[in-house]
């Protein structure tokens, strides 16, 4: 939210961005803000205040780099656990069916154990898998952050329409005061400008009420309804 000056507006927004399970909240200005809107929602809401618009976006940014470093790193120690595995005997590391076969004989089970090859190797082989299947989710987290974008929600000549925009799964929502609007830079540090197409004679709603929209459009395209 960047330089709201109604009260009720913010929050409501801390109240939907809890409903809708939004990591956090930004307030970008003045840290004061009446609390009767978000019915208690912010004392366990994450709500972070900004000097500024830039520095948000910033501070956003690196956290997203964070981000994605940690998932590499972890990968890249997934990635050596399974080879020094391979190195000391522990795992296959074969791919075809004849090398699988040929593994559970020569080299799933030690000289003198008495354990069953097979149980062994099948043991053997559903580490590797489920390494491989921890580093295909790290895999996706990662291209999903690495697509992270800004957008800001705003009515401008070169916006496209929400119905249409397809949201990445991790993003930072940006939302003006009534009236102005957002400001100059705030659109010159957004990735895409998106607006809720509106039908009627007066072509503007409520700032909470289109933080709300904007929120549930994002909870449609990602998130699977309750039962």
């Amino acid at each position: 939210m960047e330089n709201w000056t109604h009260d009720f507006n913010i929050g409501s927004m801390v109240r939907t961005a809890n409903a809708f399970q939004a990591k956090r909240v930004h307030i970008v200005g003045p840290h004061k803000w009446n609390r009767k809107g978000a019915l208690m929602t912010e004392l366990y809401q994450h709500v972070e205040n900004h000097p500024s618009i830039t520095e948000l976006v910033e501070c956003w940014k690196l956290r997203i780099d964070g981000e994605i470093a940690a998932a590499q790193s972890q990968a890249s120690a997934i990635a050596l656990h399974m080879h020094e595995n391979a190195k000391s005997g522990h795992g296959t590391g074969m791919n075809d069916a004849a090398s699988l076969n040929e593994g559970r004989a020569t080299e799933c089970a030690p000289a003198g154990n008495s354990m069953d090859t097979s149980t062994a190797c099948g043991a053997e082989n559903g580490n590797r898998l489920s390494y491989l299947t921890q580093l295909a989710a790290i895999d996706q987290r990662i291209a999903e952050l690495k697509a992270a974008r800004v957008i800001a929600l705003d009515i401008i000549p070169g916006a496209v329409p929400m119905e249409t925009y397809r949201f990445p799964k991790r993003c930072l929502m940006l939302f003006g005061a009534e009236g102005p609007g957002l400001s100059e830079k705030a659109l010159e540090l957004a990735d895409d400008v998106v607006y809720i197409s509106q039908f009627g004679s007066v072509r503007s709603i409520n700032a909470g009420a289109a933080a709300a929209v904007s929120m549930h459009a994002w909870i449609a395209q990602h998130a699977a309804p309750q039962s």
